[in-house]
């Protein structure tokens, strides 16, 4: 499996022997990460900044105090300011101990947000970091106490069994990885929805509807997130990095850099850089 690929299904290394994931994330510039899903629910808490995630066709903003929640196999990207978060995500084979079909949660925040289920869950999200900060003996028996209390308020106020989570989005899936590897290329969303057997039309539905944005402008973003990638990681001159990721046009990918990392690429490059150098300091 190639590093790209990997980058589309992200499977969730445990880095607790109870067999979940959690740390805290330090953030220090405004960032992108592309589509991609993962075998697991995904809960991201944000203590300071703002994190959008975009899926099942909306912007889902969190700030300060607020939290997340993606469902296993749901396709999603996030775009982040400047933030302190923290993450924890439950792998399936752990829920599956507990409940039946885990991959069928369908979970959803909306409308829940000054609910008091709410408030318990951010409360156990900074319980859950003071617990693994601090690692007094037993805090391992004390964070599983803390993700199963959390697990079954999630599951009884955040989902709808009526409303269980389906394979809808397989088929995307597959076009998230096609553009994720040929974004290069001169992709047109006609030239993607050949690829695949759609119409055109239907498909620039599909995908805004199952994403939230359209395919031209998720092809834009993936080429701005590799040209961020490589002005923080090379000495390429700039408008040779935009020719590598496809950025023909330089007016509008300088623009649409800027609304993505709030500097222009050679500002970002200067700022890594006095950044490196107070760290090496």
């Amino acid at each position: 499996m190639s590093q790209m690929t990997r980058q589309h299904h992200e499977n969730v290394v445990s880095n607790l022997d109870i067999g979940i994931r959690f740390y805290e994330s330090n953030v220090a510039t405004s960032g992108y990460v592309p589509f991609h899903w993962h075998s697991s629910i995904e809960l991201v808490c944000v203590l300071a900044g703002q994190l959008t995630f975009q899926f099942d066709g909306q912007a889902h903003v969190i700030r300060a105090n607020q939290f997340s929640i993606v469902s296993s196999g749901v396709i999603h990207d996030v775009t982040n300011t400047p933030n302190r978060s923290l993450v924890l995500q439950i792998p399936l084979r752990f829920i599956e101990r507990y409940v039946a079909h885990p991959e069928r949660l369908n979970f959803s925040t909306v409308g829940l947000e000054t609910t008091p289920a709410y408030q318990e869950v951010v409360a156990a999200f900074k319980r859950l970091n003071q617990i693994n900060r601090e690692r007094r003996r037993g805090y391992l028996i004390d964070t599983g106490i803390t993700v199963l209390t959390m697990l079954k308020s999630l599951i009884l106020n955040f989902t709808d069994p009526d409303d269980p989570l389906t394979e809808s989005s397989s088929s995307l899936k597959s076009i998230v990885i096609y553009v994720n590897e040929h974004y290069r290329d001169k992709l047109s969303v006609k030239a993607v929805a050949h690829q695949f057997g759609y119409n055109a039309s239907y498909l620039s539905r599909l995908f805004k509807a199952q994403t939230g944005v359209t395919l031209g402008r998720y092809v834009y973003l993936i080429r701005l997130n590799n040209l961020y990638r490589d002005l923080i990681d090379t000495d390429t001159p700039v408008d040779v990095l935009m020719d590598k990721h496809g950025l023909t046009n330089r007016r509008t990918a300088r623009e649409m850099f800027q609304e993505m990392y709030g500097s222009l690429p050679k500002q970002i490059r200067l700022q890594y850089r006095r950044e490196r150098a107070q760290r090496m300091n």
